[in-house]
């Protein structure tokens, strides 16, 4: 999530007319309407096949099962209370968590006949319905909320009781719909975004309009309509590769809510108005892919986060656009978590992974997936030895635009797996309740600096706030792959010139390669954090970083002068602790000739010859 004024910084704004029966001028959204409930997500003739894969499938057994256990913790739970807190002092936590309960309960409602399931999950409905608002001052929680109860209105419509339908019908249109009519129409306040606020406000008002339409018809066309063509505008963002700039973490967020409303759409009124074809989407479940490294970790740049967690929608694109390799990924995703002795807390969507699941024998290796994949518009690529492989090595790299929703001053920064573990590492995000974290003071936070992220800094700067870094060069293969990015325009007042190239070579080393060329005399930092044990040989030229058993070899191989120190990295509070990191660095001081600066990895006793050092130019 973000404050909204910080997204209201970075949008235009959208004039959309509503619709009403007595406006020609626009197609009624509801003549498709599908009669009767359920009608959103998923059919009533798609349970049998998911019954069956229980029955037969152990994997599906099994979530099943943990599913099941999951709901009976909740059942002597009290419902939750009207109560504003987290560290952004919101409703959210209250309308996620009343999300993951009801979505589950009344899931495996549809799919055991659980009468106790239901009727908890009717009582969590019952108690949202009678809060005075959603909050809709900070319109996540609405947008949640008015989900929430549009799944458990439709998906438990034959159980619950008239008078319990009225109280949660006419709370989704009070406290969901009108909110979002007034903030959608000319001139509200969330035509202004334009990140993953668009697809959680517009997707969880259009399902809550879908439940009631029936009941509501005017105010619920109007939601479909005008929350059309945000969902068109924000979806060009997929384009043209499937790459998403707000990093993993938001990723999942949005495309989460992207689909279950393009699903909705789908489910109740037979199309989703195209909108699915839009530039990229279909690819999208591939960016997914390549920022999970071997290790488990995502690759989190901006305010990502390491722990991936599952993403139930990669069932459904894997579905509905023929990449089976999109469900074996996820599958392969959910084999780790349930061998994990710390299991990720459920996902609130985890029903879906169930009620969407693409059953496939196959796996990653057996894919003949890439090598490397590179995503144009963010300027971020992607490097590894091997899929399905939790040993492999792999790179993720980025150039990409500091202006990002998200986005942190990083500008050619990596992270590092091999052996397991992950070497490099990025910080991620600090807390969302710091002072200004969305506001003046963000780029005072070490984790929003450039020198908290594995890239170069000048004269301890950051980057220029308006700077964007592409990919000039990309090439993958079995044997070298590598990705250059331009970052010239990071530090224009400091370097006339450069260029960082990143490299897997023969399936086991990493090289990255900085050019440089100072306008005057510079001051040049090269960082690497790891939480990784260090201990420097070689007069400084090695580094043997060490994890457990696991252990990795950087080595300079240019400047021939340069040398590795080592520091510690303490944050103050209210900053977020960073136990165990260190900062790896090449200092420097005094540049003011072209330089190259090149470090390679790969394990201690990896028998194969450094590389020739080549100029970029010539990779």
């Amino acid at each position: 999530m973000m404050k909204s004024f910080w997204a209201a910084a970075l949008f235009s704004t959208l004039t959309i007319p509503a619709w009403s029966a007595d406006n020609v001028s626009e197609p009624n959204p509801l003549a498709t309407l599908r009669p009767g409930h359920p009608r959103l997500l998923v059919l009533d003739a798609q349970l049998a096949a998911v019954k069956e894969l229980i029955k037969t499938n152990a994997e599906a057994k099994a979530r099943y099962q943990h599913l099941a256990a999951e709901a009976e913790k909740i059942l002597p739970q009290p419902p939750l209370t009207y109560t504003i807190g987290g560290v952004e002092h919101t409703l959210l936590d209250v309308s996620r968590n009343a999300e993951s309960r009801v979505c589950l309960l009344a899931g495996l409602y549809r799919l055991n006949g659980d009468r106790r399931l239901a009727a908890r999950a009717r009582d969590e409905m019952l108690a949202a319905a009678k809060f005075p608002d959603w909050y809709p001052k900070h319109f996540l929680d609405t947008g949640e909320m008015t989900a929430t109860l549009g799944i458990g209105y439709d998906w438990l419509f034959d159980y619950l009781s008239p008078e319990e339908r009225r109280q949660i019908r006419e709370a989704i249109i009070t406290k969901g719909l009108e909110p979002g009519i007034a903030g959608l129409s000319a001139g509200g306040r969330l035509q202004r975004l334009h990140n993953n606020w668009v697809q959680v406000c517009n997707g969880g008002l259009t399902i809550g309009a879908l439940a009631v339409a029936d009941e509501a018809q005017d105010k619920a066309a109007a939601i479909i309509t005008l929350s059309r063509a945000p969902m068109a505008k924000i979806m060009q963002l997929f384009a043209p590769d499937g790459g998403f700039e707000e990093g993993p973490t938001y990723w999942n967020y949005a495309t989460s809510y992207n689909v279950m409303y393009l699903a909705a759409l789908d489910s109740a009124l037979g199309t989703d108005f195209g909108l699915s074809q839009s530039r990229g989407f279909a690819e999208t479940g591939n960016y997914r892919m390549q920022t999970l490294g071997p290790s488990g970790k995502d690759a989190n740049f901006a305010d990502a986060g390491e722990e991936a967690g599952s993403a139930p929608q990669m069932f459904w694109l894997a579905g509905k656009f023929k990449h089976p390799e999109y469900a074996r990924h996820e599958h392969a995703v959910a084999t780790l978590a349930a061998l994990n002795p710390r299991r990720e807390r459920l996902s609130r969507f985890a029903i879906f992974g169930l009620l969407w699941d693409q059953p496939d024998s196959g796996n990653l290796a057996d894919a003949h997936l890439p090598a490397g994949a590179k995503f144009d518009r963010i300027a971020a690529a992607f490097f590894r030895s091997a899929w399905g492989d939790t040993n492999a090595v792999y790179l993720a790299c980025k150039g990409g635009n500091n202006q990002s929703s998200h986005g942190h001053l990083d500008l050619g920064t990596f992270v590092l797996d091999a052996f397991g573990e992950r070497w490099a590492v990025d910080l991620g995000a600090d807390s969302y309740g710091l002072p200004g974290y969305f506001g003046a003071q963000r780029w005072s936070y070490y984790r929003m600096r450039t020198e908290g992220h594995n890239t170069l800094t000048i004269d301890g700067q950051n980057q220029e706030l308006k700077a964007e870094a592409p990919l000039t060069s990309f090439f993958a293969s079995a044997t070298r792959s590598y990705a250059i990015a331009d970052l010239q325009a990071a530090y224009p007042q400091n370097l006339s010139h450069w260029q960082r190239g990143f490299a897997l070579l023969n399936r086991r080393q990493v090289l990255v390669q900085d050019e440089v060329r100072p306008r005057t005399a510079a001051g040049i930092t090269w960082n690497f954090h790891t939480r990784a044990d260090l201990a420097l040989a070689g007069d400084g030229r090695e580094a043997t970083l060490s994890q457990g058993a696991a252990k990795l070899l950087a080595r300079i191989l240019a400047p021939a002068d340069a040398k590795f120190e080592t520091l510690s990295v303490h944050l103050a509070l209210p900053e977020r602790p960073t136990p165990g990191v260190r900062n790896l660095i090449i200092r420097l001081p005094q540049a003011t000739a072209p330089t190259t600066i090149a470090v390679l990895f790969s394990a201690p006793d990896d028998p194969t010859p450094a590389p020739t050092l080549l100029p970029l130019a010539q990779w």
